[in-house]
C-alpha cells in the first residue's frame, strides 16, 4: 500500500511522460492517436505502447490509458481495435466517459481497471455507488465539489476518488461544454475542444469573462488525503515539459512524498524549476535541450 496519495500526472508525448516519470509521479494518464479527449496533444502510437508500458513500469510508475470520448456506431469497430491493443499493452487501466464503451469493457476485458472521466460528472455518492455496481475501480471527482461532498463521497464509496489538484479549469460544468462544438463544429466531448472560451466574451466591463483562472490545490494535498482522496490529478496533456516536471514536483512536496535526489537520473531539473502554478513558471531554455549537468 502506497504511504501517500497517489501523484497522477499528464503525459501528452513522450517528453511530457519522461519528465514526469524522472520527476516521481506515481502513475500517468496519456491517449493515444484517436479516441482520446485530447487529439491536438503528441500523443502516442499504439504499436509501441507496450514498450512505453514496460519503461513505466519498471520505474515503478503506472499507466493509464484515456479512451474517454464518445463514439460513433460505425467508429466501434476501430475503437474495439484499439482496445485490445491497449488491453494487450498491460496498462493499469482505461478512463471513459462513454457507459457502452464501458459495458464492453467489462464484458472483453473483466480484470482491466476501468476509471470514470471527469466528463462522467460525477458529484455526488450515488453516481459513485453507480459505477462502483458497473465495475468501475476509481472515479475522478466533478471539479464543483465542496471539501465535504468530497469526504461524504469518498467515505461512501469503495471506488478510489480522484480530484483534480493543478491545471486549466473549463468554465463548464466539469467539461460538459458545447461552446466549441456549435461555434467551430469541433467538440470537446470528440477531443477537439478549440477552447473558444479563451477568446475576448465581456460580461459587465469584465474582460475574458469566461476564460478562468488555473486551478492549483499544490498547497493543500495533506487536507484532501485526510478526507480520503486517493489520487491527485494533475491537468495539463497540451503542456510543455516543463510544466509537467514542476507541478509533479510541487505535489510531491506538498504530499510529503520523498523526492527525486540529486543521485536520481534526471533530479538535475530541480536546478532550474521550482516548484511554482504554470503562469508563473519561466525556466531557462536549456532545461529540456537535455538535462543539465
Amino acid at each position: 500500500m502506497e504511504k501517500h496519495a497517489e501523484i497522477l500526472a499528464p503525459a501528452g508525448g513522450e517528453a511530457q511522460l519522461r519528465a514526469a516519470v524522472l520527476c516521481g509521479a506515481d502513475a500517468v494518464y496519456m491517449g493515444l492517436q484517436s479516441f482520446n479527449a485530447r487529439a491536438g496533444a503528441e500523443n502516442f502510437n499504439e504499436n509501441s505502447l507496450p514498450q512505453t508500458v514496460g519503461w513505466c513500469h519498471a520505474r515503478g510508475v503506472r499507466v493509464y490509458i484515456t479512451l474517454n470520448t464518445l463514439v460513433t456506431d460505425r467508429e466501434l469497430p476501430e475503437w474495439i481495435k484499439t482496445l485490445d491493443a491497449v488491453a494487450g499493452a498491460g496498462v493499469d487501466g482505461v478512463l471513459v466517459q462513454d457507459l457502452g464503451l464501458a459495458r464492453i469493457i467489462r464484458q472483453r476485458y473483466p480484470t482491466l481497471p476501468l476509471l470514470g472521466s471527469t466528463q462522467m460528472s460525477v458529484h455526488n455518492t450515488a453516481g459513485a455507488r453507480l459505477l462502483e455496481e458497473m465495475g468501475f475501480t476509481q472515479v475522478v471527482l466533478a471539479r464543483e465539489l465542496s471539501k465535504e461532498e468530497i469526504a461524504a463521497i469518498c467515505a461512501g464509496t469503495s471506488l478510489r476518488c480522484e480530484v483534480f489538484v493543478h491545471g486549466a479549469l473549463c468554465m463548464s460544468v466539469s467539461g460538459q461544454c458545447y461552446l466549441s462544438s456549435l461555434l467551430g463544429e469541433r467538440s470537446g466531448n470528440r477531443g477537439r475542444c478549440a477552447q473558444p472560451c479563451r477568446l475576448d466574451f465581456t460580461s459587465h466591463g469584465r474582460e475574458y469573462a469566461l476564460s478562468l483562472k488555473d486551478l492549483t490545490l499544490t498547497d493543500r494535498l495533506r487536507e484532501l488525503e485526510a478526507l480520503g482522496v486517493a489520487s491527485f490529478k494533475i491537468e495539463g496533456r497540451l503542456k510543455r515539459p516543463e510544466y509537467v516536471a514542476a507541478a509533479v514536483t510541487a505535489g510531491r512536496y506538498s504530499a510529503g512524498a520523498a523526492l527525486p535526489t540529486a543521485t536520481t537520473p534526471g533530479s538535475g531539473i530541480f536546478r532550474c524549476l521550482a516548484p511554482a502554478p504554470e503562469r508563473t513558471l519561466r525556466p531557462p531554455p536549456r532545461c529540456w535541450g537535455g538535462w543539465p549537468p
